[in-house]
């Protein structure tokens, strides 16, 4: 036994007959085109920089610098740990030699 909606047979024709009678071809109103193009279509040359871009830059900037500045200060305590490790041994090796 076959379970199904209908038992009929739909053959091509029959079905391009539902659909011709379901969808209806519908025209948008003018407002609604317009308010599309807009949002599909961005005017180049309006504004000179988007505020987005200048958040983004401003963001990149700081995240430069303070990178540049983590490095700067890891080198700078690399130096001092190393005088400091010259000025022990300097001082050790007086203290043998005395």
């Amino acid at each position: 036994m076959r379970i199904g909606w209908n038992r009929q047979r739909l053959d091509r024709k029959r079905i391009e007959k539902l659909l011709e009678d379901s969808l209806v071809p519908v025209e948008p109103s003018p407002s609604f085109v317009s308010d599309l193009r807009a949002r599909l279509v961005t005017i180049r040359g309006g504004r000179v920089i988007s505020p987005w871009v200048l958040v983004l830059l401003l963001a990149s900037i700081v995240i430069f610098v303070a990178s540049a500045l983590g490095f700067a200060i890891r080198i700078l305590l690399g130096l001092l740990g190393l005088v400091g490790l010259m000025e022990r041994r300097r001082r050790e090796s007086k203290a043998l030699g005395t």
